[in-house]
């Protein structure tokens, strides 16, 4: 029999990864560079490695997340530190191996079978992830990272300047619409605070 367990999913995604300018030899490095970003922001909230799982997406990670991870930690540590570290990769990076990701951050139950996880909150992370909603707001931004927060984490954050920064969008997904918060993050940004 399976369980269903409260987990958090932070999702992120290459814009542009297979763009014409961008070899499969660029590909790799920019994964790497990727893993190695996640891992930093991960290690900087203080999330030991056995309390996630990544799951490798090609152009992006699916990070689950179990506790002692929290959304508070994830939201003023690790999402920072990642944008500080592409920001730091990119000011050095060729062009075609700059990297600009969409994010998602969205909680609540899945169940894990043989095969990995299931339910309709992972899928919902996915698919904010996906929204053509967010890739629009990263395509108008200059910011490196545009993260979509799902209502149920906005819920659960506290009222302060972090969650003032984000702004409402109604998000269209494959069965139906959904409210989300939409936020760039950049190195001076209400989320780094």
């Amino acid at each position: 029999m399976h369980q269903q367990v409260s987990r958090i999913f932070f999702g992120i995604d290459i814009a542009g990864f297979n763009r014409a300018d961008r070899s499969d030899c660029v590909g790799v490095v920019m994964r790497r560079t990727l893993y190695d970003a996640l891992q930093r922001s991960l290690d900087s909230a203080d999330i030991p490695p056995d309390c996630y799982e990544l799951l490798d997406r090609g152009d992006g990670i699916m990070t689950v997340l179990g506790p002692p991870a929290d959304i508070a930690g994830l939201l003023r540590t690790a999402v920072p530190t990642l944008a500080a570290t592409l920001n730091a990769y990119n000011k050095a990076a060729h062009q075609a191996h700059r990297i600009r990701l969409r994010a998602s951050l969205h909680c609540g139950q899945v169940v894990r079978d043989a095969h990995g996880y299931t339910g309709r909150d992972i899928s919902h992370a996915f698919r904010l992830l996906d929204s053509p909603e967010l890739r629009g707001e990263l395509a108008e931004s200059k910011a490196d990272m545009v993260v979509a927060v799902s209502d149920a984490v906005r819920r659960l954050m506290p009222p302060d300047s972090a969650r003032r920064a984000l702004t409402p969008v109604l998000v269209t997904t494959k069965e139906s619409s959904a409210q989300a918060w939409f936020t760039e993050v950049t190195t001076d940004s209400a989320l780094s605070r």
